[in-house]
């Protein structure tokens, strides 16, 4: 059975392998096991056996976990491309392409055609499954495959990683990509074309290759001329590479050319792009039964501003043009060019891009254009255009200042470009003013389904400061300093009314703690008044009613015989005087309270002890414990005038010849004694409750000041009055 030396899949071997295995015994057994060594021995057999993936498409058929499982693979295809720098290759089998990553040390010298042999493991990679190869047979070169025609819309839509595909266009600009993109991609300043190779050996440049409005940079790994490729249809072959964002999802596709020979010259570009025909800028993109070819054209006119190595804007008669070109060197408003390059429609207008210029003259700076009305704007797209305009917003921000205007009821945005560290013009909003631009129309996403598209925006791109000139200059009451005056109006309006309701309410508390006061001021004065009525009544009226009695008894006693009788009725009467003579000199000193305004309680007590002593026989000495300090004045006056009392009984009705007067400061009370040594008294006669009035009135005293009264007899005789009250009392 030959056909068994060449088995063509792991399921016919492991067929055969059951019915030889399944044979009785003997010598069918040992044919089956002979066999099935012959078979190892060969690379199909062997590989069968070990389980390699041996298609391209089975090994990208894979998830990512099982792409990451590190599978056997055994490949035989054609390389399609080596990338740059030559550390991977594209190889493509009978069934589907695959990328390949080369080991480390692995000989990279590999060309497209190329026969090979990789053997090696899968990875999940971060798209794709790929290869990682472990080992590279070279068996051979031949033709490369027919690759598969396609378009940039097809390719962007997916499905052609690492795919072999031949596409048509028109190359637009070549650039390389070890360097700084050149002013000029595709000639020299003059015009003239660049033939000779831009870079060294292995360079790698990027074409803008064109279908219609699609557009893909593809990357051309060897030296390219520009003037040989740009405005060329060229027809390239080449591989599709993916870019990914990472989470393994597709962005867009990218195409990569090994060499120059994949690439046909289909229809070569003009020798000199200024030896095109003129056009008007008004001709661009009419209507033409034979469509746009893509290629370049050519238009003169006079420039009306320039960003050097971006964009310049050109008029042309009466109409503007936006040309985008990466070519360097300064132009001034005014100088004549011409230029060539390729339109491009979207916009409100067709502008032009990829652009090259020659300066044909220089001239003096053209007039912008006045608008009379919103309705000539749709005319005027890419033109230096000039309005008269209220200057409503001016805001400074990261790419340039931004203005807000009025014009004729139409909102006009308009940017000034400049650096970000620049000062603001001395713009004022409210400014009426005339602002010179360039007119930037269909800037919105709006755009009809069909026929005319008449523009209804303006949006206009100063050049410099210089653009914007003021013609009457804000007024200094503009609607934000008014909001201001306004806002400041109204705070202050609000503090003023807080303040006048706190004076207010402090005005009525403080009437009514004066009312309060008044209300007790004069409780006092009319107890006060009771006081004295019945103090008079008790004593001086009643004395003085004794002393009327005594004197009309000695009057009629003299009229009626001896005088003896009288006289003993004037003694009486004279001994009841002197006795009210003391009691109103005691009832006027109570009152004499304005003692304490020149000294402490002690001051106060101190002075009354000399006082009662003065050309008498007793000895009163008064003793301070404690550090004083001031008490409320009610309990200083009371203890004044119990210690006052307490002295003048001592010396009234004890006949005591010394008195001890002592006043302590303790931490919370203060404790006032006075002790004498005169004959005392019985107190359980004299109770608390007695009738004495002096006993009474320093009890109502203490009563007052919620303190505590005591009266003792003394240790070595004589009396002792004791007094505690609170110090905060």
């Amino acid at each position: 059975m030959p056909f068994l030396l060449l088995p063509r899949s792991r399921g016919y071997l492991v067929s055969f392998v059951k019915v030889s295995l399944g044979v009785a015994a003997g010598r069918a057994r040992r044919w089956a096991w002979l066999i099935l060594g012959v078979c190892w021995l060969l690379p199909a057999g062997r590989q069968a056996l070990a389980g390699e993936m041996t298609k391209a498409a089975d090994v990208r058929g894979l998830s990512v976990a099982e792409a990451g499982e590190s599978r056997p693979v055994r490949l035989q295809g054609s390389v399609l491309l080596v990338t740059s720098p030559r550390d991977a290759l594209v190889l493509l089998d009978d069934t589907d392409p695959i990328y390949v990553l080369l080991k480390k040390g692995e000989p990279k010298n590999y060309h497209p055609g190329d026969r090979l042999v990789v053997e090696g493991v899968t990875q999940a990679a971060d798209f794709a499954p790929i290869v990682l190869a472990e080992k590279v047979t070279l068996l051979g070169n031949g033709p490369l495959p027919e690759p598969r025609p396609t378009t940039i819309a097809e390719l962007n839509a997916g499905g052609f990683d690492a795919a072999w595909i031949e596409m048509e266009g028109i190359v637009r600009a070549c650039v390389p990509m070890t360097a700084a993109p050149r002013p000029s991609p595709g000639s020299l300043p003059d015009g003239r074309r660049q033939t000779a190779p831009a870079g060294p050996a292995g360079e790698r440049w990027l074409v803008n290759f064109a279908q219609g409005d699609d557009r893909m940079m593809i990357t051309i790994n060897q030296p390219v001329s520009p003037g040989d490729l740009i405005d060329a249809t060229v027809r390239l072959r080449g591989v599709v590479f993916n870019v990914h964002n990472a989470n393994r999802q597709f962005v867009r596709a990218s195409v990569e050319v090994d060499n120059l020979s994949m690439i046909t010259v289909m229809t070569p570009p003009p020798a000199d792009p200024f030896a095109l025909p003129v056009l008007h800028a008004d001709e661009i993109m009419r209507f033409s039964r034979t469509g746009f070819a893509g290629h370049r054209v050519q238009v003169h006119g006079v420039i009306t501003g320039h960003e050097s190595g971006q964009t310049l804007w050109l008029r042309d008669g009466n109409r503007g043009l936006r040309v985008a070109s990466p070519q360097g060197g300064e132009l001034q408003p005014g100088d004549e060019v011409a230029v060539a390059g390729f339109p491009d429609h979207g916009g409100y207008a067709p502008s032009l891009s990829d652009a090259i210029f020659r300066k044909l003259a220089a001239g003096e700076p053209p007039d912008p254009q006045p608008l009379q009305n919103p309705e000539e704007i749709s005319r005027q797209d890419s033109n230096l255009v000039q309005i008269d305009a209220e200057l409503r917003e001016v805001r400074k921000t990261a790419d340039g200042v931004k203005l807000a205007l009025d014009w004729k009821g139409l909102e006009v945005s308009a940017r000034l470009l400049q650096n970000s560290g620049s000062e603001l013009p001395p713009w004022t909003a409210g400014s009426r003013v005339r602002v010179a631009g360039i007119c930037l129309l269909g800037q919105t996403s709006f755009s009809p389904g069909s026929g005319l598209w008449v523009a209804e925006d303006l949006q206009l791109l100063l050049r410099s400061a210089g653009d914007l000139a003021v013609l009457r200059p804000a007024p200094w009451l503009t609607t934000q300093r008014a909001m201001g005056i306004v806002v400041i109006l109204a705070v202050a309006a609000l503090v003023a009314l807080v303040v006048v309701a706190v004076v207010a309410r402090r005005q009525i508390a403080q009437r009514e703690e004066a009312r309060k006061l008044a209300e007790v001021e004069f409780s006092a004065m009319l107890a006060e008044r009771n006081r004295l009525a019945r103090e008079i009544h008790d004593t001086l009226a009643q004395d003085l009613n004794a002393v009327s009695m005594q004197l009309e008894l000695a009057k009629n006693s003299a009229r009626s015989g001896p005088t003896e009788g009288a006289v003993a009725h004037v003694n009486t009467a004279h001994g009841i005087v002197r006795k009210c003579l003391t009691e109103a000199r005691e009832s006027i000193w109570n009152m004499r309270s304005h003692i304490l305004e020149r000294t402490d309680l002690f001051g106060a007590l101190q002075a009354v002890a000399e006082q009662m002593s003065a050309g008498g026989t007793c000895r009163i000495r008064a003793r301070l414990q404690g550090k004083p300090r001031r008490l409320a004045p009610l309990t200083e006056n009371n203890l004044l005038r119990i210690g006052q009392e307490a002295v003048a009984n001592a010396l009234k009705h004890a006949r005591a010849g010394n008195i001890e007067l002592e006043l302590s400061f303790e931490r919370q009370a203060v404790r006032l004694a006075v002790q004498d040594d005169g004959t005392g008294f019985d107190t359980t006669v004299v109770s608390p409750s007695g009738s004495h009035f002096g006993l009474q009135g320093m009890r109502e005293r203490v009563e007052q000041m919620h303190g505590t009264f005591r009266i003792v007899r003394g240790e070595q005789g004589g009396t002792r009055v004791e007094v505690l009250v609170s110090s905060l009392t």
